[in-house]
């Protein structure tokens, strides 16, 4: 039952912010918020299925891991737990805890130039419902180009989901334009590292090729989920840098996110992909939900 204090606002807007519940609908962050001017923060996107946060685990060891990168303190009753209870918070005002998206956002608290004042980091829940009860694999398969317009830089950062997020943005943009599904994008080596919000998986001769980190792909939660998948499975996969030739020469491309799970892809270009090993590991997925 939502608390009376929250009676008169729009159920829809409800945020959490450092804990409290407030309507996302009026101002609640300064002019001076520093993800706001200077990308100064990380977020994630949870999935939410039956009440469960899906692979929470792994969300929190990024999180963590890049909030040490940003040199983001958090505050010592701040763990795994917590944050657990500060979502299912926000998803119980909401009435959507069923099947939900959800996002984290950490940044530093408001204050200096690029020097900030202090280290500390604030966060903020945000919460909407979703349709989809599992991880549904789309029926058409999608349609790709390659977005080239600029590329992403390899850096220590680069594997965590910052706020910072131009290159997709623009990207976004340009699939838009061009009625396009997604996009792939590369990096400073000219080579294929994901999509605007995917990991890529790549199936030729029967085995599996997907990016590493190094490469400047996002070290995404559904990727390692599903390398685990494999591993128990028996399925053999290589990491191993793409490059543009290689998305000619693949049967099969598949795309993982924590929202969707496995999603294929039916068209890059002139070529055309099978559907394969994507069913496969998604029926795995949708059996064993958390």
């Amino acid at each position: 039952m939502s608390h009376p204090r929250y009676k008169n606002m729009d159920k829809k807007s409800l945020i959490n912010l450092n804990g409290e519940i407030l309507d996302g609908s009026k101002p609640v962050l300064s002019v001076d918020n520093r993800s706001f001017r200077y990308g100064d923060g990380l977020f994630e996107s949870i999935r939410v299925i039956n009440n469960h946060l899906q692979l929470f685990d792994i969300h929190y060891k990024r999180f963590i891991a890049g909030c040490e990168i940003l040199k983001l303190k958090l505050h010592k009753d701040w763990d795994k737990e917590y944050f657990s209870q500060q979502i299912h918070k926000l998803l119980d005002e909401k009435g959507i805890g069923k099947n939900a998206r959800v996002r984290m956002c950490f940044y530093r608290t408001a204050g200096g130039f690029y020097e900030p004042s202090s280290n500390t980091a604030e966060f903020l829940i945000e919460a909407e419902p979703m349709k989809e009860k599992g991880y549904p694999l789309n029926q058409e398969g999608y349609v790709l180009d390659l977005y080239n317009e600029t590329e992403k830089a390899i850096n220590f950062f680069s594997t965590f989901k910052t706020s910072n997020s131009l290159i997709y943005v623009l990207a976004a943009i340009y699939k838009h334009e061009h009625k396009l599904d997604d996009c792939f994008l590369m990096n400073s080596k000219n080579r294929v590292i994901e999509t605007i919000d995917s990991n890529i998986f790549l199936v030729r001769n029967g085995e599996i090729s997907t990016p590493p980190s190094t490469e400047g792909c996002v070290a995404g939660v559904m990727r390692e989920h599903i390398l685990g998948v494999m591993e128990a499975n028996g399925i053999k996969y290589h990491k191993t840098p793409l490059s543009l030739e290689d998305l000619f020469t693949a049967e099969e491309i598949f795309l993982t996110n924590s929202i969707s799970g496995v999603q294929w892809v039916k068209k890059y270009k002139v070529k055309e992909y099978d559907l394969g090993i994507a069913t496969i590991l998604s029926e795995y997925l949708n059996k064993n939900i958390d």
